[in-house]
Formats: C-alpha cells, sequence, structure tokens
C-alpha cells in the first residue's frame, strides 16, 4: 500500500490524526523535499510523534528510479510518502500516485492544507473570484527566456475582473526562494519587455510571507512599493487583486487597515479595464 500524505504548511499542526495513525503503522515512510518547505517543520519532531524514521527523498532520487524502487516496495509494504503543503496541488505527486495506480498498488491520501488555503484565509478574498494560478520564475537572459505565459495569465485574469495568484519560483534543493521584491521587480521587468499594458508600477499588490504561520508577513500596496520592500525568509507569493465584492474590502479594511479608498479606488480601475477589453 502507498499511504500519500501532506503536513500542511506550518511546522506539525496541519497533519491530520488519521494520517499520524497510518503512519504509526507503515513500514516506511519518506518525505520529498524539494518541491516546497513548511516553515517550522521538525523532521525529528514528527519521527519522535510516529516513532520511526524518516527518510527525506530528493528531486535526483524521484528522477533516477529511486520511485519505481519505492512503489516495488509498496507492492509489499506500507509505504508513506510525505509532502509539504497539499500533497496534489504539486503534479510531480499526481505523478507519483498515477505510477501506483498503474502497478496495481493500493493508495490511501491524506490531504492537507495548501498555499491556496492559506492565502484565502490570509487575504479574506473569494476562492470563486480567482482566475488561473500561475507560476513567477526569474527570467534567464542568457538563453533569452522571460515568463511571458506568467504576464499573459495576469492579463487575461485582470481582463475577466478575476484575481490573480502568482506562486514565487522556489528550488528549495538550490536555496533559490523569489521573494516579494524580486517578484515585483520581475513583473515590472515584463511590462518593460513586452509592453502590453498589463502590469503598472501603482497596480495593487498583495504580498503573504509564511502564510498563517505565527511569523506570518502580509504587505499591500502598489507594486513599485513590493519591489522596494526587505527580503524576508520563505516562503512567498503574491496577489493581484481584480474587482473587489464588498466583503473582500471589508476584510481587507479591518484585517490590515488598508485604506477603502484604496481597495475601491484599484477594484473601479480594473473596471475600467473590463471596459477596454
Amino acid at each position: 500500500m502507498l499511504i500519500v500524505g501532506g503536513v500542511g504548511i506550518w511546522g506539525l499542526r496541519d497533519i491530520s490524526l488519521g494520517l499520524v495513525e497510518a503512519l504509526k503503522t507503515a513500514e516506511l515512510v519518506f518525505l520529498e523535499e524539494y518541491t516546497s518547505i513548511t516553515p517550522g517543520f521538525s523532521k525529528r519532531v514528527l519521527e519522535d510523534v510516529i516513532g520511526k524514521k524518516v527518510e527525506s527523498l530528493t528531486r535526483r532520487d524521484l528522477e533516477n528510479g529511486r520511485l519505481r524502487e519505492i512503489l516495488e516496495l509498496a507492492q509489499t509494504n506500507k509505504v508513506a510518502i510525505l509532502t509539504y503543503g497539499n500533497p496534489f496541488f504539486a503534479t510531480t505527486h499526481t505523478y507519483i500516485v498515477s505510477e501506483a495506480y498503474r502497478l496495481g498498488v493500493p493508495v490511501e491520501i491524506y490531504p492537507a492544507p495548501s498555499v491556496f488555503d492559506a492565502i484565502l484565509c490570509s487575504t479574506g478574498l473569494h476562492v470563486y473570484k480567482f482566475g488561473r494560478i500561475a507560476t513567477l520564475v526569474f527570467p534567464d537572459e542568457g538563453v533569452g527566456y522571460f515568463p511571458y505565459t506568467t504576464y499573459k495569465v495576469l492579463g487575461d485574469n485582470l481582463s475577466r475582473g478575476l484575481h490573480t495568484l502568482l506562486l514565487l519560483e522556489m528550488r528549495a534543493e538550490d536555496g533559490v526562494f523569489m521573494s516579494i521584491p524580486d517578484a515585483a521587480s520581475v513583473l515590472l521587468g515584463l511590462e518593460e519587455r513586452f509592453r502590453e499594458r498589463v502590469v503598472e508600477p501603482s497596480m495593487l499588490v498583495i504580498g503573504v510571507s509564511r502564510a498563517l504561520s505565527p511569523d506570518e508577513e502580509i504587505f499591500i500596496g502598489s507594486l513599485e512599493e513590493a519591489a522596494k520592500l526587505e527580503k524576508s525568509p520563505p516562503p512567498h507569493s503574491l496577489i493581484i487583486p481584480g474587482v473587489l465584492h464588498d466583503t473582500e474590502i471589508d476584510f481587507l479594511h479591518y484585517r490590515l487597515g488598508v485604506k477603502r479608498e484604496v481597495l475601491t479606488g484599484w477594484s473601479e480601475s480594473v473596471k475600467r479595464r473590463l471596459q477596454s477589453t
């Protein structure tokens, strides 16, 4: 049997009781550590809770045949693969489970909060008002790569009045974590390159760092202000709001102290985009 479980977004707080019980009866437990990170998480503490060793998995492990070995073990043993956040927020884990089904391995899935769940709680934005989610990565001028798809997704979402969640580049094994100011600078650079009037220095953005953790930080202001922020520990996400509902405005006003006129002004500017498309 293969157990696939998420550990959530901060420490051990979000691990379900069901997953803990399943891990106590597993013969082998692995933790995939390259697609994301969970602030405050301790593998040692988890090992103490479940009473067994947890082995780390790297990208190289899963790309060099180790996954096949793990799935073969799961044909005769109870094997668990844990991930940060929700296990199905990354396509890598969908592939792992698909391979297990293909090999006839029974699968049990234990979900946990993802960054998207955290963003909803941190900002009060409505889930049904989000458009397509995109990942923003650093450009590579050496090979002439600039993330136009992300730029286009942002433009498409705004043209429909929808919020955009940008997941910022994170390569934990390489120590690469795009910060809020990095992301703002990349977006401004993309506008300078493509000039499709998607990005404006004055556009409203919400930057969330370590969402729902005890040391969560939330910035709300203009993109050019975001580009001047000091960097802080990861992970980070950037949201560009679309048309804001009254209850979303209330939440942001009362929780973050943002002036209503700032929020309504941005919302009206998005509405003008709708009228011009």
